[in-house]
C-alpha cells in the first residue's frame, strides 16, 4: 500500500540488502553523495527519502546502524526533509561545514584508519573540489566507489516501488487524454504543455518536463513560448515526470487534427511493432542488445518497401528507471547488460532512419521470465489519438 508507514518498511529492507552488501565488500562505511536535480538524487532518497531541490546532499550509513544521517547544505531543506524523510529526524542535519561532518560520521563508523569506505556516485556527482575535500576528510581509509554495487540493489524493485511506478504509468497515460483536451488550432503549446504538468503535480509530483517534435524527427524539446497549434501539425508529444513517490517514467503520444499521411502512418506503425517485437525478448537473461536488435529487425521490415533505411541510434533504446531517470547502465553504454526479473525499462526504440525521420515512443515495461510487461494503460491504441480542430 502506497502509504508513507508502508515506504518506511520498504526502505528498512532496501538498508538490511544495502548492509549485506557492506559486508560482502568489507565497506565499513556507506557515503551515498546526491544533488539536487533530476538524476542527482534518486540513490539518497532509495535510503531515506530525501527530496533534495538544489546543492549538494550527503547521506552516511554504517555497516550495522539502521538508520542513515543525511546531510543537507540548506536549514530550509533540512526542514524539508524532515518532514518526509524515513530515517530519524535527529538525523538529518545541515552543519556548517559537510565534509567535517561526513569525516567525523566515518570515523566513528570506521575508526582513524585502514578501513573501506564505499562511495556512491562518486564519479558520476562529486567534482574535482568536493572530491578533494572529501579525500582529505577521511583520507586515512581507502575509499572505494561502490556506486555499480549500489545500483545492482536498487535497479530489483520491490512491490511497493511496482506500486508506485504503475500508479505513475496511470497518471502519465491519463495526461495525453489532458493534451488532447486542451489542443486546438491557435493554441499555444506552451498553455497545452503546461495543462498536462498541472494535471501532474496536482498528483504529488514535484518536477519534470514536457517535449515535442513537430517535424517527423524524434527529437523532442521545448517549442518556442508563442508557438500555436496549426491544422497540419504532426505532434510527438513526450512527458517525463517523476511519480508522486519520486519514481520517473516517460511516456509519448503521437497527434494529429487529421489522418497521418500513409508515409507517417508507415512510419508510426514502425516504431509500434518495434516496441511489440523488442518486448517479447526482453526476458530476464536476455540483454539489451537482444532489445535494440529486435527494434532495427522490426523497423528494418516495416519500412523496407518505404526508401528509407535504418542508419542508427538518436538515443538508447532502454534502460533501467526508478528514482532517477537511470540508475544504472543504457542501451548504448552497457550492451551486453544482462536483464533481471523486476527491473523497470524506461522503452524508447532508438533506432532512427535515413534523413533523421523517426518517432520518439516512450513508455515503460516490467522485466519478467516471459517478457516486457507493460505498466500503464498505455498501450498502442494510446500512441496516436486524433485531435478535434
Amino acid at each position: 500500500m502506497l502509504t508513507h508507514d508502508g515506504l518506511a518498511q520498504d526502505v528498512t529492507g532496501r538498508i538490511s540488502k544495502i548492509q549485506d552488501m557492506m559486508k560482502r565488500e568489507d565497506f565499513a562505511a556507506l557515503v551515498v553523495i546526491g544533488g539536487g536535480a533530476p538524476g542527482g538524487m534518486g540513490a539518497i532518497r532509495y535510503i531515506t527519502n530525501a527530496h533534495l531541490w538544489g546543492g549538494a546532499g550527503y547521506a552516511v550509513l554504517g555497516q550495522d546502524d539502521p538508520d542513515p544521517y543525511m546531510l543537507v547544505w540548506s536549514s530550509y531543506q533540512g526542514v524539508w526533509t524532515r518532514n518526509e524523510t524515513t530515517t530519524r529526524k535527529e538525523r538529518v542535519e545541515s552543519p556548517p561545514d559537510l565534509m567535517e561532518r561526513v569525516k567525523e560520521l566515518v570515523t566513528g563508523y570506521a575508526g582513524n584508519g585502514g578501513k573501506r569506505i564505499g562511495v556512491v556516485n562518486m564519479k558520476k556527482l562529486l567534482p574535482l573540489g568536493a572530491y578533494e575535500s572529501l579525500q582529505q576528510a577521511i583520507g586515512n581509509h581507502e575509499l572505494v566507489d561502490a556506486t555499480d554495487q549500489y545500483n545492482l540493489i536498487r535497479q530489483i524493485k520491490s512491490p511497493f516501488e511496482l506500486e508506485a511506478i504503475q500508479q505513475n504509468g496511470y497518471i502519465l497515460d491519463a495526461c495525453m487524454d489532458v493534451f488532447a483536451d486542451r489542443a486546438h488550432v491557435g493554441a499555444r503549446y506552451w498553455d497545452v504543455c503546461a495543462a498536462t504538468e498541472e494535471y501532474v503535480k496536482a498528483k504529488g509530483a514535484f518536477w519534470g518536463r514536457t517535449k515535442l517534435s513537430l517535424d517527423l524527427t524524434p527529437y523532442t524539446v521545448p517549442t518556442p513560448k508563442d508557438l500555436t497549434m496549426s491544422e497540419d501539425d504532426i505532434i510527438n508529444f513526450e512527458i517525463v515526470y517523476e511519480s508522486p513517490w519520486g519514481y520517473w517514467l516517460e511516456m509519448t503520444t503521437v497527434f494529429s487534427f487529421h489522418d497521418l499521411p500513409d508515409d507517417v502512418q508507415l512510419q508510426l506503425d514502425a516504431y509500434l511493432a518495434a516496441v511489440d517485437a523488442s518486448s517479447a525478448v526482453a526476458c530476464s537473461g536476455n540483454t539489451y542488445a537482444d532489445i535494440s536488435n529486435a527494434n532495427d529487425k522490426a523497423i528494418s521490415e516495416v519500412m523496407k518497401d518505404s526508401g528509407l533505411k535504418v542508419v542508427g541510434k538518436h538515443t538508447p533504446d532502454c534502460h533501467s528507471t526508478g528514482l532517477d531517470g537511470s540508475d544504472g547502465p543504457s542501451s548504448a553504454s552497457d550492451p551486453d547488460f544482462v536483464l533481471k526479473s523486476n527491473m523497470i525499462l524506461s522503452y524508447h526504440p532508438g533506432t532512427v532512419l535515413e534523413n533523421d525521420r523517426g518517432f520518439l515512443i516512450s513508455d515503460n515495461f516490467l522485466v519478467t521470465d516471459h517478457g516486457a510487461v507493460r505498466l500503464s494503460p498505455h498501450n498502442a491504441s494510446r500512441y496516436y489519438m486524433r485531435l478535434s480542430s
